[in-house]
């Protein structure tokens, strides 16, 4: 058995086209590094219901589980991790599309060395508990969006779960991970979507927990460097530039390149505040 186990979610409400783009750039961009290809099924409660999606892997080795669709993504990760055993995992939520060859190798390269705990294609420093954006920064309507978004039930029912600006957290959309460092999370039920952002980005979120096992969180670039946290905003890999960067794409980063500039320009401050003004050469 392979080391790594690569998961590929597939959620039946969201219907094929997700898979089938999955699979296309899973097919045409080849991983570099043998593994295991372990198809989540979530949400499928016949047998019947995976024969069209079985039918799209002929020919491709690989395993599958079928789970209830129950919780969101990270609680169908952590099932998998124990009812599996491989070394390392690799984590595809439903919407990811692989940009580009060796993706495996890149992120199996930084996962598997000394004093590295996850690695992700993606990472960001907002907060969703506390804002980055500054009143200098942006026209008066947006401070006082801002200001209205952030004001009491924000303050007493999410701010004390997050860390403020800037709050280093991999996003689990894509990430990757030894199994025994996976199992020394704590994760609770997962059941709700506010469970599940603190979990991602919480102060007891996975990351921190990370590096309270004293290990770095990385994330990897489709030029295969693996960028320390101080170096997210400019590894151009989330919500910055072109992300000409990103090794493996998800709806927040397609959604991100469809946009104007306008709104481009406030997710950069949301996830890199003042760093989002200067150049990513700099």
């Amino acid at each position: 058995m392979p080391d790594i186990c690569v998961v590929h979610l597939v959620r039946k409400k969201n219907g094929m086209e997700p898979f089938r783009s999955f699979l296309e750039s899973y097919l045409e961009n080849p991983a570099g590094v043998d593994h295991e290809l372990l198809i989540l099924y979530k949400g499928f409660f016949r047998g019947a219901d995976i024969v069209s999606y079985e039918e799209l892997l002929r020919g491709v080795s690989h395993s599958f589980l079928t789970i209830t669709d129950i919780g969101f993504d990270l609680r169908s990760y952590f099932i998998a991790v124990e009812k599996c055993n491989s070394k390392y995992y690799c984590f595809l939520n439903s919407f990811s599309i692989i940009l580009d060859k060796d993706w495996l190798l890149k992120l199996y390269q930084h996962i598997s060395q000394p004093g590295v705990g996850l690695v992700g294609v993606t990472g960001s420093w907002g907060s969703i508990g506390h804002s980055p954006i500054l009143r200098k920064e942006i026209d008066s309507f947006w401070y006082r969006l801002a200001r209205n978004l952030y004001k009491y039930p924000r303050k007493v029912l999410v701010r004390p779960y997050f860390f403020k600006f800037p709050n280093y957290h991999i996003r689990t959309n894509g990430f990757m991970i030894r199994r025994d460092t996976m199992l020394k999370i704590r994760r609770g039920a997962l059941l709700t979507k506010m469970q599940t952002y603190i979990l991602e980005s919480g102060k007891c979120g996975i990351t921190k927990q990370v590096e309270l096992m004293d290990l770095k969180p990385m994330v990897v670039g489709r030029d295969g460097k693996g960028y320390e946290k101080c170096e997210w905003d400019i590894s151009n890999t989330f919500w910055r530039g072109a992300q000409e960067n990103l090794l493996i794409s998800d709806n927040q980063t397609r959604k991100y390149d469809k946009e104007g500039s306008d709104k481009k320009q406030r997710w950069e401050f949301f996830a890199w505040g003042s760093s989002a003004m200067k150049p990513l050469d700099q």
